[in-house]
């Protein structure tokens, strides 16, 4: 009810300081939070619909703050669930437009209060669709989520802060068809190539992202690891030569990354592990013994 006594406040100022020369469209607006106030949201919506769109109220800053408010009522009461809601799409533009002509930044808290409610719930809705199936919506919502954002709070810092949580969350949902889908070529191909890119965008601004180092790391060694257990007793003496050839080539890319890893954090285990990996497939041995010394002497109780 706070908001709705805000919205009164505004639009009875208004109606104060114009009754003499009133006319329909400002009467629109008026009847819009009338019906609004009596939940007759359908009715709201008429009105308010009309008066942005006539040359009187089209760029009134009140009226599109009204409409924002309305069309967000008629998100959270018929539209919730809908994760393409185009009620949500309608009440986010009419708020930013009412922040646009709103000069004296009369609705200013409001405009922004009623955006930063709209970047939460495609942020919720984003968390909700990442799973192998609905990823790109995940990425559509997560992207309208830093839309708004950017209007709420344009800091660099936090924008890229959100956006490597949320590449990570993701790259986790294409880490898991890796992991427990590994047997349809083409797929393991395209999830392979979508997290590789994902990791490619982190490490792009932060080199030194120690998880995203050791993610790229275990991307390549395990696809290593994945081509050694597909072998069996009767593959040819040819085709082996082949598959140690192609495992080194992987192990050689993932080194890289998990020695980046390793170099920023000397004690962290999973790097450790991962080098340990990496020096046997590329049989690489003195390597491989200090590493997995290094392991040895981590798991020794203290």
């Amino acid at each position: 009810m706070k908001k709705l006594t805000i919205i009164r406040t505004f639009i009875l100022g208004l109606l104060l300081l114009t009754a003499v020369v009133a006319n329909a469209q400002q009467e629109k607006v008026q009847a819009a939070y009338v019906f609004l106030e009596q939940n007759k949201l359908d009715s709201a919506k008429a009105n308010i619909d009309a008066a942005v769109i006539h040359p009187e109220t089209v760029n009134d800053a009140l009226a599109w703050y009204v409409r924002g408010f309305i069309y967000k009522s008629i998100y959270n009461t018929k539209e919730k669930g809908n994760k393409r809601s185009p009620s949500r799409l309608e009440g986010l533009y009419s708020f930013k437009k009412s922040l646009s002509l709103d000069a004296a930044k009369e609705y200013f808290p409001d405009n922004i209060g009623g955006i930063k409610y709209f970047a939460s719930t495609f942020r919720n809705d984003a968390a909700e669709s990442l799973d192998p199936i609905d990823y790109r919506t995940a990425i559509e919502l997560f992207n309208k989520s830093q839309e708004c954002s950017k209007i709420v709070d344009p800091s660099p810092t936090v924008l890229q802060a959100n956006q490597t949580e949320f590449d990570f969350a993701l790259v986790s949902v294409y880490n898991s068809v890796l992991e427990n889908d590994n047997k349809d070529s083409a797929r393991v191909f395209k999830f392979f190539t979508l997290a590789k890119n994902v990791y490619n965008k982190i490490l792009a601004l932060e080199p030194n992202n120690i998880q995203a180092n050791i993610g790229m790391g275990k991307l390549y060694y395990n696809q290593a690891v994945n081509i050694i257990k597909s072998l069996d007793i009767d593959t040819d003496i040819t085709k082996m030569d082949i598959i140690e050839e192609n495992t080194k080539k992987l192990g050689t890319v993932a080194e890289p990354f998990m020695k980046t890893a390793h170099d920023l954090d000397p004690k962290r285990e999973d790097a450790i592990i991962g080098l340990t990996g990496i020096y046997y497939i590329l049989h690489e041995d003195s390597k491989y013994n200090i590493f997995k010394q290094k392991l040895e002497d981590i798991k020794k109780p203290k």
